[in-house]
């Protein structure tokens, strides 16, 4: 994980993921948002293996935890945007309010340009 001034974090898993591997990667994106919040997420997926099952809780965890702006995954198969997606339903179905969206592309120029024109239309409201 990096964090690309002044808030993006980009995250990007390489392999299988397993309970721990996710934990750790929470407990990091949760040090960085409390310095600098609001946060976007970019997730690369592309290099990601196999997701345990224990997985999940912890997404929806770290999900909570971090509440970013808006996150553009990109290079996901179709099983992971499965999951992503289920995890997004578990939390709505908790009747927790997300304050951003998840979107999914197949690269980052699209998934980045996403997430400038989220800031962009924030922007916007914020001066109307």
């Amino acid at each position: 994980m990096c964090f690309e001034p002044p808030d993006t974090c980009f995250v990007t898993y390489v392999g299988d993921l397993d309970a721990d591997i996710v934990a750790r990667m929470n407990a990091a994106l949760e040090e960085t948002v409390r310095r600098h919040k609001p946060v976007d997420l970019l997730v690369d997926l592309s290099r990601t293996g196999q997701v345990m099952e224990l997985v999940r809780r912890h997404a929806v965890g770290g999900m909570l935890a971090l509440n970013p702006r808006a996150t553009a995954v990109f290079g996901a198969d179709f099983h992971l945007r499965v999951v992503v997606s289920m995890i997004t339903k578990a939390i709505r179905l908790l009747h927790v309010d997300l304050r951003g969206q998840i979107k999914f592309f197949e690269c980052e120029a699209d998934a980045r340009a996403w997430l400038a024109e989220v800031k962009r239309k924030e922007t916007l409201q914020r001066s109307a």
